[in-house]
């Protein structure tokens, strides 16, 4: 049977999330449009609140259950993964993949993104917020209980997924909590934030894991199309490329790069990947 937004005890009549201004003339165009069977609630302390977004399937669930994603820096990944995972689990698509849930992480601004919170909830980098463990404690005891509890969800097809500082994250969630996570998805990780923890903590077996990477992420890449020097020098002194083929292999992970495009670039091939890396083989 289908679960509806009003059975989980999640608000549905919250008003829209208020953008930046118009566009002068916008308006005639008609009232603002906000997707269908989507939810959106807060949680955690008043000095560290996240802004959770929940969409659910079309599909009833099926007897395993949903698969479901949680993705970290929802104002980036959330809409994208909506999408993908609606057309990638279409009746039409005949792809394997079974219908997901996708559970966007962020934080309470008109974007779903804080620049002054994001570095030192994700990867510990900074001095506001509650900070990285905090934020993976709360996504253990308090997210994923909140929506499993009032969903059908397939355990073996529960994925954490993030991009750049949310892929380093995920890849510390799959250290330091591991079985909690089925499929571990880090879109070009930064793993120079905490190379060292990082690194002693891969190594084979577990859950499996997808690192990606954008082939502009090398500094010769990136010198080649015209970037600019302070750019080069961060991939240089960061390593971008070199430290997340290392932790593939340590890992024994799939590795993908996606050719032409920078770090910033590469997230809409990344988050299509990891959906049909989730369904591998279904």
């Amino acid at each position: 049977m289908a679960t509806s937004l009003s059975m989980l005890g999640f608000a549905t009549d919250l008003p829209a999330q208020q953008g930046p201004e118009p566009i002068p003339g916008a308006e005639t165009f008609g009232p603002r449009w906000q997707p269908a069977g989507t939810a959106q609630f807060d949680l955690g302390p008043a000095e560290g609140r996240f802004r959770i977004l929940v969409s659910l399937p079309d599909q009833p669930p099926p007897e395993e259950g949903y698969g479901i994603i949680y993705a970290l820096d929802a104002g980036w990944t959330f809409g994208t993964l909506r999408d993908a995972v609606r057309m990638r689990a279409s009746p039409y698509a005949h792809s394997g993949a079974r219908p997901t849930v996708v559970v966007g992480i962020g934080w309470p601004t008109d974007t779903l993104i804080d620049f002054d919170r994001r570095g030192p909830d994700l990867v510990g980098q900074g001095t506001e917020g509650p900070g990285r463990a905090a934020t993976l404690e709360l996504i253990e005891t308090v997210l994923i209980p909140r929506v499993e509890t009032a969903l059908p969800v397939d355990p073996a097809h529960r994925m954490i997924l993030g991009h750049s500082f949310g892929g380093a994250f995920a890849l510390q969630a799959r250290a330091e909590r591991p079985g909690l996570f089925s499929h571990i998805a880090a879109g070009s990780p930064s793993i120079w934030t905490d190379a060292e923890a990082l690194f002693a903590a891969a190594g084979p077996g577990g859950a499996p894991v997808l690192i990606t990477i954008g082939g502009l992420e090398t500094p010769e890449r990136a010198a080649a199309t015209g970037a600019p020097a302070d750019r080069i020098a961060r991939l240089i002194e960061r390593d971008m490329f070199g430290r997340a083929e290392r932790m593939a292999a340590d890992l024994g992970a799939d590795f993908v790069v996606f050719d032409d495009v920078g770090h910033g670039a590469s997230v809409t091939a990344f988050l299509a990947r990891a959906v049909a890396f989730l369904w591998a083989a279904e």
